[in-house]
């Protein structure tokens, strides 16, 4: 790892809590809506919304659903999940999740020790299939935007990982090689895999079978590696 200059993260799952930030969001507005008046629990609303999302996410990871379609789609499907008409689910309720959720502050732990840690040995740049406008959010609130150069999107860039378009372009915004890079994150398929075809080194942060380089369950262990 001597050779290491540039290490490119991804941001949900990898930095950003997404599951509890997302998670707050979606109690708030279901208390707000009192979404099925009574009829419905929030544990089963919030894990019919998870897996309506994950599955929007993947589609659009693999250019099968647009970003409209996630957002128009989500909660309609949530609602028919938990036995409630699409044709309830509140006007504008996707908009208000995309206006409250970027800015809730919870972290995965360990985040800012890392990035402390990292901080000055190398640089440091976020890779994310996110949006543009969220994820400078994210990073604003949270404080992470202060530990990086350069900030890649799949909107700013017009391709998305797992495809080398988009490492390809994050390279060269960020000034780095092939040979100096790491690509750290959580997404087997859009970070990992995507990454190694790429040719660049590779820490999975996550639980499943081991598929980078390097794997870590936490990210306190990443210091054991750079």
């Amino acid at each position: 790892m001597q050779n290491i200059q540039h290490l490119f993260f991804d941001l949900d799952h990898t930095l950003w809590d997404f599951e509890k930030n997302s998670e707050e969001t979606l109690r708030q507005l279901f208390i707000k809506y009192n979404i099925g008046n009574g009829r419905v629990l929030v544990e089963d609303f919030l894990l019919a919304y998870k897996k309506v999302n994950n599955e929007l996410w993947h589609l659009y990871n693999v250019n099968k659903v647009t970003k409209e379609d996630i957002r128009l789609k989500r909660f309609p499907s949530a609602y028919s999940i938990v036995g409630l008409s699409p044709s309830d689910c509140p006007e504008g309720i996707g908009d208000e999740y995309l206006e409250i959720c970027p800015h809730k502050p919870h972290l995965i732990e360990g985040s800012i020790e890392l990035l402390e840690y990292l901080k000055g040995k190398y640089r440091m740049h976020i890779l994310s299939n996110g949006f543009d406008k969220t994820q400078a959010i994210k990073l604003q609130t949270t404080g992470l935007d202060k530990y990086f150069d350069v900030i890649v999107t799949s909107e700013s860039c017009g391709y998305k990982k797992p495809s080398k378009e988009i490492f390809e372009f994050a390279l060269k915004q960020a000034g780095a090689s092939i040979e100096h890079s790491i690509m750290i994150g959580d997404n087997p398929l859009t970070d990992i895999q995507g990454a190694k075809d790429y040719g660049l080194k590779t820490i999975y942060y996550g639980k499943d079978e081991s598929i980078g380089d390097y794997n870590v369950q936490n990210l306190f262990d990443i210091k054991q590696i750079l």
